[in-house]
């Protein structure tokens, strides 16, 4: 009886100690990504063109040419929903890492109700946000202002963006992983 104690606690040690590497590594997916939205959203540099013979470069929020960098202030309909959905994008990700965080903390007021599936569910909606922030900016870029600049390109800020959207979607994976570890250790799992 006792070996059987003991091979059970080992076990379920294992298991809980992988159902938490789980969640560390989304953990760490998630606040890179988070990060990495931040910097895209604030920096000018998604995309590079060369215009009048210098070059110019430009973000969600400024353009700059000639070492001056201005607001962008005209009301384009892709660069705001560019621009919404990043944030959104943001929000939902820092969402998901507190909800990750708090997995850890095993502290709920509400019984039924599971912080490393909630913060999946924030990562796959803040990789969502972000997939639409990208293929609107995309689409716009390469149909209308590629046609417009001859010499352009996207650059590290855009790039920034969809590398981004991995991490975000990886944290998701991840999270999803310890909850199903988690429902299959304490019998709510699929029966077989």
């Amino acid at each position: 009886m006792f070996s059987f104690c003991i091979r059970y606690h080992a076990a379920a040690t294992a298991a809980s100690l992988r159902m938490h590497s789980f969640m560390g590594g989304g953990l760490f997916c998630a606040m890179v990504g988070n990060i990495l939205l931040v910097v895209s959203m604030a920096t000018d540099y998604w995309m590079q063109y060369r215009l009048s013979g210098s070059f110019a470069h430009q973000g969600l929020w400024r353009y700059c040419m000639s070492g001056k960098c201005y607001m962008q202030t005209d009301s384009i309909a892709y660069w705001n929903a560019t621009r919404a959905l990043m944030i959104l994008s943001g929000m939902s990700c820092f969402a998901g890492i507190i909800a990750g965080i708090l997995s850890f903390a095993h502290f709920s007021a509400f019984e039924r109700f599971n912080r490393s599936f909630a913060a999946g569910i924030m990562f796959f909606i803040s990789t969502l946000f972000v997939l639409l922030a990208m293929a609107i900016y995309t689409g716009v870029t390469v149909n209308f202002l590629g046609k417009r600049f001859g010499d352009w390109r996207f650059s590290w800020s855009y790039i920034l963006g969809w590398v981004a959207l991995l991490m975000t979607f990886f944290a998701g994976i991840f999270y999803m992983c310890a909850y199903r570890m988690h429902e299959c250790r304490t019998g709510g799992g699929p029966t077989r």
